[in-house]
Parts: C-alpha cells; sequence; structure tokens
C-alpha cells in the first residue's frame, strides 16, 4: 500500500511581479516539498529567457509553450507557480483544477508596476506596446474567474504562507 497523498497540489495565478515565484519558494520550504515554476520550464525547454523567446517567436508562442508545460504537469508537483499568462489557456486551467487548488495573488497594481516596471525584461506575453496596466486590466477578471482562493498580495510572504496553510 502507498503513502497517501495528504494534500492537493497547489497552483499560483496572477500578474508578473505578483510574487508566485516567491511563495511558491517560501511555501515549499516551510511544508518540506518541492515546486516547479512554469516559465523556469519553458526557459529550460527553449534555452532561451521568455523575453529572448518572445523577441524571436511571438507572445503568442510563448503562450502556447507555457499551455503545453502545464498540459505535461500532474498530481506530482506540489506546488506550481505558472506564468502569469496561463490564464489564457482554458484547458490549462481545466487541468490545473483537476489536481490542484488554484490561488489567485491579488496583487495590486502600483505594487506590480514597482517590481517589474515596464514589464518587457519580464517576458510578458502580451503584444508588443502593451502597457503592464492594459495587461493587468484584461487579466483580473480571468484571474477571479479560475481562483478557487484569492490572497492579498500586498501582504508579507510570511502571512500569506500562513494563511496557505490554515486553508489547506
Amino acid at each position: 500500500m502507498g503513502l497517501v497523498k495528504v494534500m492537493d497540489s497547489i497552483s499560483f495565478i496572477g500578474m508578473a511581479g505578483s510574487g508566485k515565484t516567491t511563495i511558491s519558494k517560501a511555501l515549499a520550504e516551510k511544508l518540506d516539498t518541492s515546486f516547479i515554476d512554469t516559465d523556469l520550464l519553458i526557459e529550460e525547454r527553449f534555452n532561451q529567457t521568455l523575453e529572448e523567446l518572445k523577441k524571436s517567436k511571438g507572445y503568442k508562442f510563448v503562450r502556447l509553450a507555457e499551455e503545453s508545460i502545464i498540459l505535461g504537469l500532474d498530481d506530482k508537483a506540489d506546488i506550481i507557480s505558472t506564468g502569469g499568462s496561463a490564464i489564457y489557456s482554458d484547458s490549462s486551467m481545466h487541468h490545473l483544477t483537476s489536481f490542484s487548488k488554484i490561488f489567485y495573488i491579488s496583487t495590486p497594481l502600483n505594487i506590480i508596476q514597482q517590481r517589474i516596471g515596464t514589464g518587457q525584461k519580464r517576458g510578458l506575453a502580451v503584444a508588443e506596446g502593451t502597457s503592464v496596466e492594459d495587461t493587468f486590466n484584461e487579466r483580473k477578471p480571468m484571474y477571479e474567474k479560475w481562483a478557487q482562493e484569492t490572497l492579498d498580495g500586498s501582504l508579507t510572504i510570511d502571512d500569506l504562507v500562513n494563511f496557505i496553510i490554515k486553508n489547506l
């Protein structure tokens, strides 16, 4: 008889700069488990940064690459930090909800702008010339649609990690 998994996997969605990777790392450390960052998996697969990939193949390619990575995940991944554009793929989001609880990190626009600037160095998977504010406004309802739990991204990492653990 195998070991029964105690918790569902956890997936984080939200804008670039919302804290998905930082919270994933802190939570994985606290729970003594591993985490997966889909942005890093894309960069490893193509041996390019997201920004380089976006410039060479286009933002839609980055979104499709993310979809492919997410569809390849399963419940062996305990904590998943998705890229900000994961919510553009219904199939990716349906797949994630099949084995994980979706936490949306709702971080105010002004904090995101402080963290990522114009976003162009972050490989933001949007059409050239699209502002961080326009991206934020377009994506917010999609994040809210898929969220099973919404976190206040302006709180400290410790506060968020403790909240998540209490709500598993």
